[in-house]
């Protein structure tokens, strides 16, 4: 099998999985494709290997893996500039702070944020990987800054409690983000998660508010009483971010 048809065999394998098929197995796959299943096997491990595919320990199924996630949020954000732009920002943020930094773009529509890069701290004890995973909008930092900096009235769905200190009344969270607005940063507070904190600030370009950028961490760490200490290199990196990419501060 020659290099090109072997590479149009996994771009059709990948494509093999839709919403009615979310997992499949080697052989399922192999029917699916039309080939033996010691194809199917081959290819199927050469993805996992490169995040396209992850294989479900206890089934022993394969699912589409994070690294399409992250391909596809980069897709989301309008393409690899915003990512490329951030690193340098993110990564001296988290110097700084030795606490996780992510960003993040609005999405779902408007529902959720889509976390399109991390720059990890130097604490052993961290908040895990999240790019490629999606957060409500309403209970997290980047959410927060995200919907206060949107166009237009906020949406009167029901806001799911994640936990005790979740914001479910609309006229509470709209407060909160005249607050967000008029303070240049959103906080959370154990909102989303019990002992996960988090402060947020705008990037903008052109055109307005591009995308969100975090420091987060657990509770014991990030302090109620150390979080405006954070937002303010948080919103130094965000200002620089913004000015590379053509916008200002918003204000």
């Amino acid at each position: 099998m020659s290099q090109l048809h072997t590479a149009d065999r996994a771009l059709q394998m990948l494509q093999a999985f839709s919403p009615e098929l979310r997992t499949m197995t080697v052989g399922r796959l192999a029917e699916v494709l039309g080939v033996h299943k010691s194809t199917a096997s081959r290819l199927a491990a050469t993805l996992s290997e490169r995040g396209f595919l992850e294989r479900d320990a206890r089934t022993n199924e394969l699912r589409l893996g994070p690294e399409l996630g992250r391909l596809g949020l980069l897709a989301v954000a309008g393409g690899i500039d915003l990512v490329a732009l951030a690193r340098e920002c993110m990564r001296d943020l988290a110097q700084q702070t030795g606490e996780t930094v992510n960003i993040a773009v609005l999405d779902n529509p408007g529902t959720e944020v889509a976390n399109i890069a991390q720059a990890d701290g130097s604490h052993i004890v961290g908040i895990g990987q999240w790019t490629g995973r999606r957060t409500p909008v309403h209970c997290t930092a980047n959410g927060k800054v995200l919907l206060a900096h949107r166009p237009g009235k906020l949406t009167r769905a029901p806001l799911t409690a994640f936990t005790a200190r979740t914001l479910t009344d609309p006229t509470a969270l709209e407060a909160e983000l005249a607050r967000v607005r008029e303070n240049g940063y959103a906080t959370v507070v154990g909102e989303f998660e019990e002992g996960l904190h988090a402060v947020a600030t705008p990037v903008f370009d052109s055109e307005g508010c591009r995308a969100a950028l975090s420091v987060s961490g657990p509770s014991y760490r990030l302090t109620v009483e150390r979080l405006p200490e954070l937002a303010a290199l948080c919103r130094q990196a965000a200002l620089e971010l913004s000015r590379r990419l053509g916008g200002s501060d918003g204000q």
